[in-house]
């Protein structure tokens, strides 16, 4: 039996091996909050014009990014839009690289662009619902940071209860958006920078700050250990991606 094509499909084997493993050190994979995605995507081609690392990008609600990543994902970076998702990954896995506040958002009450409706107060807007008895597009208060919010806010101005029949309660915030864009939904609680990245909504209201918690951003280096990890890290809140993250709605 001759060895050498033996030998020489071992030899492919060792080199093919070692050049995915090249590969995957040159690919960053970042698990960010749906409601990031828009912005994630532009400093992912910013990043990519001048480096030789691949940004790859899984977007879902922050809960279930966080039970993936405890489950054994592959990630090396993590953005939530809950501080309490988190806390709950950093201390379900022992993480000692501290969480770093990226962004800051606000909530807005938006509509399909051909509603016949007026920009207004939110005060104002709470007799809206109640008199139409429309359907409401929210993140799920239970599962979801932006439904989080938006559930205390209506507990702030103690509507929550009045409201809840006529609300749709959507898997992230890129859905609650996507009701309004497809007229599925009158009204839609949703991210600002969501709203502001869309041409299929109109935004008819700001919600006052002080009826929530702050909407922070924070980011985490889940693994330290691949090249170009640290570095990207740093990228996403440098002076170079200030003007994207304002942009497209966040605020520092």
């Amino acid at each position: 039996m001759n060895p050498r094509p033996i030998i020489f499909c071992f030899l492919v084997f060792i080199l093919l091996s070692c050049g995915s493993e090249k590969a995957n050190e040159q690919r960053i994979v970042v698990f960010c909050a749906s409601s990031l995605s828009p912005v994630l995507e532009q400093v992912k081609s910013k990043w990519e014009k001048d480096h030789h690392e691949k940004i790859i990008i899984n977007a879902a609600s922050s809960g279930i990014l966080a039970r993936q990543i405890e489950n054994g994902a592959q990630a090396d970076i993590f953005l939530s839009a809950n501080r309490d998702w988190m806390d709950y990954l950093v201390n379900s896995m022992s993480i000692d690289n501290p969480p770093q506040i990226i962004a800051s958002n606000r909530l807005a009450v938006a509509t399909p662009l051909d509603a016949e409706i007026d920009s207004t107060k939110f005060k104002e807007l709470i007799s809206v619902f109640k008199n139409k008895n429309s359907k409401i597009s929210i993140g799920d208060p239970g599962h979801v940071p932006l439904g989080k919010y938006t559930k205390e806010s209506l507990d702030f101005y103690q509507v929550f209860d009045e409201v809840s029949s006529d609300l749709i309660r959507t898997k992230d915030a890129r859905s609650a958006l996507m009701l309004v864009e497809l007229g599925e939904a009158s009204f839609g609680f949703v991210y600002l920078s969501d709203a502001v990245s869309s041409k299929k909504v109109q935004i008819v209201s700001l919600i006052p700050e002080e009826s929530h918690q702050p909407i922070n951003y924070q980011a985490i280096i889940v693994n330290d250990k691949k090249q170009g990890v640290q570095n990207f890290f740093k990228f996403l809140y440098s002076e170079e991606t200030e003007g994207i993250w304002k942009g497209m709605g966040f605020h520092e």
